[in-house]
């Protein structure tokens, strides 16, 4: 039953998310052409160009399954010496619970002590395609087309004189991983801020010559803030026309405490979040939408038991009691420093955030069981991502940066 319930929750959460999401996309197309009086249709030239930053789970990921890759069935050894695949986001493959239990193996990952690092499971190789297209996250399911974040945004900008591959260009990435703070590797994080350096730079070229705006959506808003305080300043005021980040959780959500307890079903319904535990848990990105001090108080409570409370400065004992200690220590140095401070990137920036949607804002748990539903204390927010979460940024960023703007829009 609590597996049920569960997904009832995480699916109700989901809709009052894409309800506001449809709402943010507007108000970040106008923001993309805030140079003009209008936003009617134009010349491509006359455009500044755009590189899109996807969500969280929002772009396709392929697979390809090498001789070092031990199955847990033979259903699961199926594509192994056959070639890429596509590994996520495949309906077909995610409606039967024997495939569900493949899948998760395939995506898991796997924190690596010796040399500080994530990695794939063994004999898992991975690849992200269309880098520098929509295409990858304009429908994550290209198949059914029914399961899409993206598609009214891109769909807006078309109508205004955007064309895929000349002024608008899109910057997927592997959602499994993250980034570390300097001093610790991250070989995926790195690669992909390699790409989406050269990316900017050739939209540049492309156009003119002109600095490039940058939309990031939620997940992918924290990675592109952590990609700008990378780049040097010069070449951030080179390249860089407007920071456009679109409900950017950068003090993290008390959902996120949620998912890490009871798994991640990616907004699928006909999926058992549970069969997805495991998996979710393995990932580096699983770490970073834990609340974190920087933006929830000291003496907020987010979970509570019988016997316990618990605050964003609790997180370790957290993870220990909810059964995933061995991600403590990657927690606190490879995901927590990020987040202490968030330093504008001094770059013009407009955050577009939703407002005024019953957000969770606690969960309470009856006993000192964590396999339990717990009940939802609910606040203000977007219905993910908590309104202290979503505006963690500002004051700060108005002082040293040129030009700052926060935008909220409502149902």
């Amino acid at each position: 039953m609590q597996r049920y319930m569960y997904a009832f929750m995480m699916a109700t959460v989901a809709r009052l998310r894409w309800s506001t999401i449809w709402l943010l996309v507007p108000v970040a197309a106008a923001i993309v052409l805030s140079k003009f009086a209008s936003t009617t249709r134009r010349a491509p030239q006359q455009l500044p160009p755009v590189v899109v930053v996807p969500g969280y789970a929002t772009n396709e990921l392929d697979a390809r399954l090498t001789e070092l890759y031990h199955p847990s069935s033979p259903r699961c050894g199926a594509h192994k010496g056959k070639g890429w695949f596509r590994l996520y986001l495949n309906y077909t493959a995610l409606e039967d619970a024997a495939d569900v239990r493949c899948f998760a193996e395939q995506m898991a990952t796997a924190y690596d002590a010796a040399s500080d690092d994530y990695r794939n499971a063994q004999g898992v190789e991975t690849r992200v395609p269309f880098f520098g297209s929509t295409r990858a996250f304009r429908y994550p399911d290209p198949d059914r087309r029914n399961f899409s974040y993206m598609d009214k945004f891109v769909s807006r900008l078309e109508r205004l004189g955007y064309r895929d591959g000349e002024n608008l260009f899109g910057a997927p990435y592997d959602f499994r991983y993250a980034v570390a703070p300097p001093g610790h590797p991250s070989r995926v994080g790195d690669a992909f801020f390699g790409r989406l350096r050269r990316l900017v730079e050739r939209a540049s070229r492309a156009n003119g010559g002109g600095p490039v705006t940058i939309v990031a959506h939620s997940y992918g808003g924290t990675l592109a803030h952590q990609f700008l305080l990378r780049r040097p300043l010069p070449w951030r005021r080179r390249f860089v026309r407007r920071f456009v980040p679109v409900a950017a959780p950068w003090g993290g959500v008390v959902l996120g405490m949620l998912t890490i307890v009871a798994g991640n079903n990616l907004g699928l319904p006909f999926v058992d979040p549970l069969a997805l535990k495991g998996e979710y848990r393995s990932l580096q990105s699983s770490l970073w939408p834990l609340p974190n001090p920087n933006a929830f108080r000291a003496g907020q409570p987010l979970v509570t038991t019988r016997s316990r409370t618990y605050t964003a400065h609790d997180m370790a004992d957290f993870l220990d009691a909810i059964g995933l200690g061995a991600a403590i220590v990657p927690y606190q140095s490879r995901v927590l420093p990020l987040f202490r401070e968030l330093p504008s990137p001094r770059v013009p920036v407009a955050c577009v955030v939703g407002v005024g949607l019953d957000t969770p804002e606690m969960l309470a748990y009856p006993g000192d069981d964590f396999d339990v539903t717990p009940m939802m204390v609910m606040g203000d927010g977007d219905g993910l991502v908590n309104l202290v979460s979503l505006l963690a940024v500002d004051p700060a960023w108005r002082l040293p940066a040129a030009y700052f703007r926060m935008l909220k829009t409502s149902k």
